[in-house]
């Protein structure tokens, strides 16, 4: 088939293709055709495609201008994959550039070219958006395409992807290259030609299972392509959530976002508009018979907080009262107003478009007892093709039709659905659409607000309905009934006295908690209850805890009357430790009119456990408006506290704050007879917001309260000098931990300190005398000579080990020069990882791994740090002595395993956890997972003999359970068939069959033989 028979084929007028031929490479068609094409190429069979390919290679060779060498006798460069996307990403802004008249002029949320240099200059390679549908995600991915400086930008579009779609053939596609065989393979070779970073947007994949794909892809492209110019930018859809540990490199490989280096949290949350934003939005765009902000009903303006509702109302023209007007209502309003301002049947249009819905939604809830889908209508659009009703539909890739947004989709679906349940009234088919419905939103943001349409529906048209579902002793506690309270609104009409008291019955059970912290945002609650409801609040407060402590201050604070409120205080029991501590963190909620002198102050103030009172300095900390006298009493009484934890938790406070009054309790917090209590207040002061200078200054002041102190005080100490852009204070090993921290910070992502500031640190670092400092410059520098090798390991590298054979020789000797001469044989032997055992450590210190590290710089070096809690530490001590990676052994908590991943993410350094006995089970493997470890060891000791199971059996359980690489050790030497045999390991660990071997050289050399590996680290 020629070119011209290809396009026929597909439709195109005749008079458009007598076009391209005469232009030739010239052509620039419209998007949409241009999608038509690729799509329906890459859907030919393998001979059209090669035909195809073939004619447009001789067209090309026979062009003059494709083959003419330039009177300079050069070839013209061929452009890179980034210098072609580029150009199809300009070509698809000028077609999207045309705006509609009701059209909102785009404001981004963040300063874009800070946000890119930010990201580029890290070490991440995926930039996470989140957001609720209709707040702007698609738009700022297109605000950043032709705004952000040095960089090349793909637009993928994913809402029409399906689990087929190959997220490397669709990079491909879109820069014009052929995928070949392996499109990952291509990938990975037109990487590493890219002249400068390549921005990939994969913007709002749709179902679950997409989702899932595209998470998949993503984390497979991360593992192969190396490449740090090829960088990604994935826009997801909350809620609901995602979790990201079931792709560990592309969560390792995740952007953090300010202030949330402890989880794997998205890089930037897009969420509604403020109050003051939406309104100088609106009132910026309206025209002159539109009414002000202000004058708008107030649950209108409510609504409009969201970019798309606004939208739609101004594409409505009308801005008319909708009675009890919720979310349902309004789009049900624009939705008519639009199609009646285009001259259409509303009914006949509104009908053919729920039928579009229901096509486009079949396979996201593919329920039998739903009704089934009538055969496709015939291809003619007809007049849902006119231009006025734009802001709901437009012509899709493939040529149908497809909604302009995604929440129009869910709204028609919902309606349908609605008419569908009060059809079967209060039946177990109604009991079962719900509860199945419900079930799924935890894994479809589609399906999640289709319910949220559907139930807002309901409410408006048989609220009665919705009122006895609620009361069925079939519903779902744990889904649809906490949904049914979450997303109705502020006053649903179903919520009646009656479903409250039941609900609040039903959720004291030990599956109640989704629908007591529900309960407790329903306005309603209080009335139905009563003055049985302070009773209430106190019974889910101390069945479930500091789970429902955010959800009840958010009750008091936005509902309870005030007599309530004194109920709930006067009926909490002050003398048990929950009820207390509850009350001290919240004060500042449930003692509004103290003035300090109350007896419920009095009463915490003195409490014998030391939590509640130090949980007075948390409340202050929180930032709420509190009378200035009330808070200095708290402070005096606090910072003269016998206990110093709670000394400790007032120091961080009065560092932190900058409210006058508290200035004559930093010296003396400074010079407190606790070192923790010290470096709290100093951790405080290096979190001050807008007052760094007389931080810094009080430092400088008070140095003898601080100099002569623990190492961790001294470095806590410089931190804050140095972050304030001042010179640190004559002490070379406090101030080189310092520096070496906050570099190693900068260049993760985790720290972002003014220009200036910066500039200073790297060229500090650039003159140190220590060269795991200047490394760390060399790095950011971009002039130095620093080797990949002295940036170690990522956390993202690290994870890509998994299903590769790596070796790892642990050095459990005491002598440092023994153990440097064992690991130069090992490294000699193309041995990836060096281990310096906790006996080394112990004997000589954490300098041991510096020695080994400097001494084997192409090694990772991998710290055995052994301690029951302190985790944080464990990792901060390791790095800063040029570990690659810690492996902690016998943590006592979640807790301390969490503190210690934030380390991790913040410095960039891998953590293995040991799996100790009795932890071998698939929950704690998925606890730790989660908690952002990066890796699982077996170690068996080698004093047990014979005895215990075999460590490779255990190994090959871990990884049925997880992704994350598994180092296994259990006394192995070369003449180990078993271990050579299995896959039931990522790195093998060795020890006394090298380290006591009389020839460690020759031990390493035969046990790296012995074993199949991977290239591992080498790539």
């Amino acid at each position: 088939m020629s070119v011209r028979g290809f396009a026929e084929h597909l439709g195109v007028n005749p008079a458009a293709i007598s076009n391209w031929e005469k232009r030739g490479s010239a052509t620039r068609m419209r998007y949409e055709t241009q999608q038509m094409l690729d799509v329906d190429l890459a859907r030919s069979p393998t001979e059209v495609k090669q035909r195809f390919a073939q004619t447009l290679k001789a067209s090309a060779t026979a062009e003059p201008s494709a083959s003419t060498v330039p009177a300079g006798g050069s070839r013209p460069t061929r452009q890179d994959l980034g210098a072609r996307s580029q150009e199809r990403t300009a070509a698809v802004l000028a077609a999207l550039g045309g705006q509609q008249p009701e059209d909102l002029a785009y404001t981004p949320p963040a300063d874009i070219q800070r946000l890119v240099a930010d990201f580029l200059a890290s070490t991440a390679r995926v930039y996470l958006i989140s957001g609720p549908p209709g707040c702007g995600k698609t738009s700022f991915t297109r605000h950043l395409a032709s705004r952000a400086p040095g960089v090349d930008v793909q637009l993928l579009t994913a809402d029409s992807w399906t689990e087929d779609t190959d997220l490397a053939r669709e990079i491909l596609r879109y820069g014009s290259q052929p995928a070949g065989e392996d499109s990952l393979l291509t990938l990975e070779v037109e990487s590493r030609d890219l002249s400068r970073p390549l921005l990939v947007v994969i913007d709002s994949p749709q179902s679950h299972a997409v989702v899932d794909k595209v998470c998949r892809q993503l984390d497979a492209t991360l593992r192969q392509v190396l490449s740090g110019n090829l960088r990604f930018l994935l826009v997801l859809r909350t809620p609901p959530e995602i979790e990201l540990a079931p792709y560990p490199v592309l969560s390792a490989a995740v952007m953090p976002g300010q202030g949330q280096a402890q989880t794997a949290e998205p890089s930037l949350r897009l969420d509604r508009w403020d109050a003051p934003t939406a309104r100088e939005v609106w009132n910026a765009q309206r025209h002159v018979d539109e009414p002000p902000f202000d004058a708008l009903p107030p649950k209108i303006r409510n609504l409009a907080r969201l970019p798309l509702y606004m939208s739609l109302i101004r594409a409505a023209k009308s801005t008319e009262p909708l009675g009890q007007p919720n979310a349902y209502r309004l789009v049900e309003f624009c939705v008519a107003s639009i199609l009646k301002a285009a001259s259409l049947d509303v009914d006949r249009a509104t009908a053919d478009l729920t039928a579009l819905a229901r096509r486009q939604l079949a396979a996201a809830w593919p329920h039998p007892l739903l009704p089934a889908i009538e055969a496709n209508p015939p291809g003619d659009v007809g007049e849902l093709t006119a231009s006025p009703i734009t802001r709901l539909v437009r012509s899709g890739r493939s040529g149908g039709l497809t909604f302009h947004h995604d929440v129009i989709r869910e709204f028609l679906f919902a309606r349908w659905l609605a008419q569908v349940i009060e059809a079967h009234g209060r039946s177990t088919v109604t009991i079962e659409l719900l509860n199945d419905l419900a079930a799924r939103t935890s894994a479809s943001g589609d399906l999640r607000g289709v319910l949220e349409f559907l139930l807002q529906g309901l409410d408006a048209t048989s609220p009665e309905l919705l009122a006895a579902v609620a009361q069925s002793p079939s519903i779902s506690i744990t889904e649809t009934l906490p949904l049914m309270l979450e997303l109705t609104g502020e006053s649903p009409a179903f919520t009646t006295a009656e479903v409250l008291r039941v609900c609040a019955s039903r959720c004291l059970h030990d599956n109640g908690l989704p629908l007591a912290r529900a309960l407790l945002h329903t306005n309603a609650a209080a009335t139905a209850l009563g003055a049985e409801y302070p009773r209430w609040m106190l019974r889910v407060l101390r069945r479930f805890g500091p789970a429902v402590w955010s959800d009840i201050v958010a009750c008091v604070e936005t509902q309870l009357p005030l007599a309530a409120v004194h109920d709930f205080v006067r009926l909490a029991q002050l003398d048990t430790v929950e009820d207390a501590v509850f009350l001290a963190r919240h004060f500042y909620v449930f003692l509004t009119a103290d003035d300090g002198t109350s007896q419920e102050l009095k009463t915490l103030l003195a409490h014998p456990d030391w939590r509640a009172r130090a949980a007075l300095a948390e409340g202050i900390r929180a930032g709420h408006a509190i009378p200035q006298q009330t808070v200095v009493s708290i402070m005096e009484a606090l910072t003269a506290d016998r206990d110093y934890k709670v000394r400790a938790a007032a120091a961080e406070t009065a560092g932190q704050s900058t409210a006058p009054g508290l200035e004559h309790l930093l010296a003396t917090l400074l010079d407190d007879r606790n070192w923790h209590v010290r470096e709290r207040l100093l951790r405080g002061l290096s979190l001050r917001v807008g007052d760094e200078d007389s931080a810094a200054d009080l430092v400088i002041r008070s140095q003898d309260a601080w100099r002569n102190g623990p190492r961790n005080v001294r470095v806590a100490a410089q931190r804050l000098l140095l972050k304030c852009g001042r010179k640190p204070l004559q002490d070379e090993d406090s101030s080189r931990s310092a520096l070496f921290g906050l570099l190693r910070e900068i260049r993760t992502g985790a720290l972002r300190l003014p220009t200036n500031v910066q500039s200073a640190l790297i060229c500090q670092g650039l003159a140190s005398a220590d060269w795991l400092v200047r490394a760390e410059a060399n790095l950011l520098d971009h002039r130095g000579t620093a080797t990949s090798a002295a940036g170690g390991i990522s956390k993202e590298a690290f994870r890509r080990l998994r299903d590769r054979r790596a070796l790892q020789v642990a050095l459990d000797v005491r002598d440092v020069d023994h153990s440097i001469a064992v690991a130069q044989a090992a490294a000699s032997a193309g041995v990836q990882f060096i281990e310096i055992g906790d006996p080394l450590i112990k004997s000589v210190g954490v300098q041991a791994i510096s020695a080994v590290k400097q001494r084997t710089p192409d090694a990772w070096v991998v710290a055995e740090m052994m301690s029951a809690d302190w985790g944080r530490d464990q990792v901060v001590l390791a790095a800063e002595a040029g570990a690659d990676v810690v492996l902690l052994i016998g943590p006592a908590s979640i807790a301390s395993v969490s503190a210690a991943a934030e380390a991790s993410r913040r410095l960039g350094i891998p953590i293995m956890i040991d799996v100790p006995e009795g932890r071998l089970v698939q929950g704690w493997v998925q606890d730790m997972e989660r908690a952002g470890v990066d890796g699982f060891a077996i170690t068996t000791n080698i004093d047990l003999g014979v005895a215990g199971f075999h460590p490779l059996d255990q190994a090959q359980l871990i990884r049925s359970w997880t992704k994350l690489p598994v180092a296994v050790s259990g006394g192995f030497e070369p003449a180990d068939v078993e271990a050579s045999r299995r896959r039931s390991w990522d790195i093998l660990v060795v020890g006394r069959g090298v380290t006591d071997s009389l020839d460690p050289a020759v031990a390493a050399r035969d046990l790296a033989a012995s074993i199949e590996l991977t290239e591992g680290h080498h790539q």
